[in-house]
């Protein structure tokens, strides 16, 4: 008889594990849908899709990342973090939807200190490569960043420098260094 309870407990264990990651992704999707319309499914193709605990609360987020091809406002790379519960000021929320999805749209092709070289390669966007990182070194010091915030994004675009996205908890925001 207790071989059967032990039996039970281990086919059902799985599926609670498996039903929390898949709520986390039906909000992720939710929400994408929800704050960049439909069409962003076709630039984010050639997007990534990461999980990496960027929060710094020891729980995966769900990261996009992608460049826009049609937004007519200009040339962006965005950035969406989503997480549960999801932080408060800046943070995106929908009424039924327990995560939070944090934006970040970074300019493409201006020169700025803080944004991407212009990278048209075909399929569109497809020279931007993201990764998930080691901080990079000094930026633990330098961001005053608990210990536990050990992961960031690296977004190279083959062309210019390196960017690196990382979270802060304290402040609920993204923050940005080069190289």
């Amino acid at each position: 008889m207790s071989v059967r309870v032990i039996a039970a407990a281990l086919v059902i264990l799985p599926l609670t594990v498996q039903v929390g990651s898949a709520d986390l992704a039906g909000d992720a999707y939710r929400l994408m849908r929800y704050w960049y319309g439909t069409i962003w499914s076709q630039d984010f193709q050639e997007g990534a899709d990461l999980a990496a605990d960027l929060t710094c609360d020891g729980v995966a987020d769900r990261v996009f990342a992608w460049r826009d091809g049609v937004n007519p406002e200009g040339e962006y790379f965005h950035v969406a973090l989503v997480t549960k519960p999801g932080g408060g000021a800046g943070w995106e929320r929908l009424p039924d939807v327990a995560s939070g999805l944090l934006p970040l749209r970074i300019n493409v092709g201006t020169g700025a200190q803080f944004a991407l070289c212009d990278n048209r390669r075909k399929p569109f966007g497809s020279g931007y490569r993201t990764t998930v990182e080691p901080v990079p070194e000094g930026a633990q010091t330098r961001f005053a960043l608990p210990a536990a915030c050990t992961r960031w994004l690296r977004i190279d675009d083959g062309m210019c420098d390196t960017l690196w996205v990382g979270y802060d908890p304290a402040q609920q925001k993204f923050i940005l260094d080069r190289n």
